[in-house]
C-alpha cells in the first residue's frame, strides 16, 4: 500500500522538450516550395519527433518578407534572426558557386528530380561545398528545386532567338546568362516585381517556369510563353543557424536532415505535378504557348558563350573542384538519357 501510494503521489513524467525555431522565406505560401515547406516539412519534422516524444518543435514561421526580403534570407539565418530557412541560391552565386551549376548548364535536363538529387549527390561526394556555407554561419542541409525548366513568358509573341533583339527581358540574375548574345536587355528583378514591370512596360518579357506564371497571375499581362524550355535547376538551399544547430539534440538533428533530404524529393515530384497543371490552365485562361523544336534549342544553345567555363574559375577562385564537379554532373546526365542539346565542359561540337 506504502509503495502503490508513492507510486500515485509521484510527479508525472515531464513532456517532451519543446524546442523553438523560426523559419524563414521571403515568399508567402503561394509559393511551391514555401508551401510544400508548410505543409510537408514542418508536420513530417513534427511526426518524426513524435515517435520517440522526446523533444518537439515550437514552429514560428516567418515567410512573406515579414523578416527578410528576397535577398535577405541568407543575411537573416546568418545573424541570428531566424534558426531555418530556404535561401535562394542564385542570389549568393558569389558566395555559394556550386548551386550556380544548372545555370551555367542550360539545355541539359528538365527532370528536376534527377537534378536535385545529383546536385545532392555531389555536395555528399565533395564535402568541401557543404563547408562552404560555414563561412556564413550556416549549416547546409540540402539543395531543392521547384522549376522543372525556365522558358520566357512575353507581352507579345516572339519566336526565335533574334526576335528578342531590343527587347527588355527580368529574371534573377544567373538565369540572366542563358539570354548572351540575344541583343536583349537583361533586367535583374525579383519574382514579386514581374507582374507590374509588365504591365507598365518596363519590362517586355520574364524568363520564369510555369508554375510561377500562373500562381502570380503573369498571364494577365503576358500572355505568350515561348516554350524553349532552357532547363530545369535547382535553386533553394535548406540551411540552418550554425549557432542553433550546435545546439540542437542530436536526434532533432538526424531528424532535420532526413526530411529536409526527403522534402527535397517531394518538392519535385509536386513540381511535376504543378506544371503539368500550370500549362493547361495558362491555355484556359487565353494563353498561347508557342513551341520550340530541337533545332532552334540547338541553334539556341550553340550560340551561347562558355557559361561553364566561367562558373568553372568561380569555383576555383573559391578552393572548390569546379571543373571535376561539371565532369561528374554531365556524366550522369548522360548516364540518366537526358536530353542534352549542350556538352558542357566540352569542345563545340563534340559529342557523346
Amino acid at each position: 500500500m506504502l509503495g502503490l501510494s508513492l507510486y500515485l503521489l509521484a510527479p508525472v513524467a515531464s513532456a517532451s522538450e519543446s524546442i523553438r525555431m523560426i523559419a524563414v522565406d521571403a515568399s508567402s505560401a503561394s509559393a511551391l516550395w514555401v508551401k510544400v515547406f508548410i505543409e510537408y516539412f514542418i508536420p513530417e519534422v513534427d511526426r518524426r519527433l513524435a515517435e520517440n516524444d522526446n523533444y518537439d518543435i515550437d514552429w514560428n514561421p516567418a515567410f512573406g518578407g515579414t523578416i527578410a526580403k528576397p535577398k535577405g534570407v541568407l543575411d537573416s539565418l546568418q545573424h541570428d534572426l531566424a534558426d531555418i530557412g530556404i535561401v535562394t541560391t542564385p542570389y549568393h552565386a558569389d558566395k555559394v558557386p556550386f548551386h550556380n551549376l544548372p545555370y551555367a548548364t542550360p539545355f541539359v535536363s528538365n527532370d528536376v528530380g534527377l537534378i536535385a538529387r545529383t546536385m545532392s549527390g555531389l555536395a555528399n561526394k565533395y564535402p568541401i561545398i557543404k563547408k562552404a556555407w560555414e563561412d556564413y554561419e550556416l549549416h547546409y542541409l540540402t539543395v531543392a528545386g521547384s522549376i522543372d525548366t525556365y522558358t520566357l513568358v512575353m507581352t507579345d509573341p516572339i519566336e526565335t532567338f533574334d526576335d528578342l533583339r531590343g527587347r527588355k527581358i527580368g529574371g534573377v540574375g544567373s538565369n540572366m546568362l542563358f539570354l548572351t548574345g540575344s541583343g536583349s536587355s537583361a533586367v535583374t528583378s525579383d519574382l514579386i516585381d514581374w507582374y507590374n514591370n509588365m504591365s507598365t512596360g518596363l519590362l517586355d518579357g520574364v524568363i520564369v517556369w510555369p508554375e510561377a506564371v500562373v500562381a502570380y497571375k503573369l498571364y494577365e499581362v503576358a500572355p505568350y510563353i515561348l516554350d524553349i524550355q532552357f532547363g530545369g535547376a535547382t535553386s533553394k538551399a535548406i540551411v540552418v543557424n550554425q549557432r542553433t544547430w550546435d545546439r540542437l539534440p542530436e536526434e532533432v538533428r538526424q531528424v532535420l536532415q532526413e526530411t529536409a533530404e526527403d522534402y527535397r524529393d517531394e518538392l519535385a515530384r509536386e513540381t511535376d505535378r504543378v506544371s503539368a497543371r500550370s500549362r493547361a490552365e495558362f491555355v484556359e485562361r487565353g494563353g498561347t504557348i508557342i513551341s520550340v523544336n530541337p533545332e532552334q534549342r540547338q541553334k539556341w544553345a550553340s550560340r551561347l558563350p562558355g557559361l561553364s567555363d566561367a562558373w568553372i574559375d568561380a569555383m576555383e577562385r573559391k578552393g572548390l573542384p569546379g571543373r571535376e564537379i561539371l565532369s561528374d554532373y554531365m556524366h550522369i546526365m548522360r548516364d540518366n538519357g537526358q536530353p542534352i542539346m549542350r556538352h558542357w565542359g566540352e569542345p563545340q561540337g563534340f559529342q557523346f
